[in-house]
């Protein structure tokens, strides 16, 4: 055999070698694909589940302090509030607003199923908007929101309530 002979096999043999190594390497970046896109369908769900579950502990409080019922009627009517029960309320306001910020939050880095949570409901989101409508919700939106949240957010926030 002669050495011309002997580089050509050595070539067929190289190029068989580096067509397999690209066919590992397909296989192991599908592979990894595939885990990558279960990682981030588990981070989904598992922020959803947490978003639900703060949800329900906002208005688990309600259901656990009769007190805080009758200071949110109160409230919410805009009847008269003395001072502690004014700022009750409005801590009640500004922890549901934490509560839309983070899921505005989330929305906004993806972490959500498409159609979750979109970002108008739950910066328009209803609930929120009736308490900022209310005299203490208005008061304490213009006067201490934005020192709390991002100016962004309370801009979007107040684009909906215009």
């Amino acid at each position: 055999m002669n050495w011309d002979a002997i580089g050509a096999v050595g070539e067929i043999g190289g190029a068989i070698a580096v067509l397999a190594t690209l066919y590992y390497l397909a296989a192991q970046i599908k592979m990894q694909t595939i885990q990558l896109e279960k990682s981030n369908e588990q981070a989904r769900v598992e922020i959803s589940l947490d978003v639900n579950k703060s949800y329900m502990e906002f208005f688990d409080l309600l259901l656990r302090d009769e007190n805080l019922v009758r200071l949110y009627h109160k409230g919410i009517r805009d009847e008269p509030l003395d001072e502690v029960e004014e700022e009750r309320f409005s801590q009640y306001i500004n922890k549901f607003m934490a509560f839309v910020e983070s899921g505005v939050i989330a929305n906004n880095a993806g972490l959500h199923f498409d159609g979750d949570y979109e970002l108008n409901f739950l910066v328009g989101n209803p609930y929120l908007h009736m308490l900022l409508n209310t005299r203490v919700g208005s008061k304490w939106f213009e006067e201490k929101a934005r020192v709390l949240y991002s100016e962004e957010f309370v801009d979007t926030i107040a684009k909906f309530r215009n």
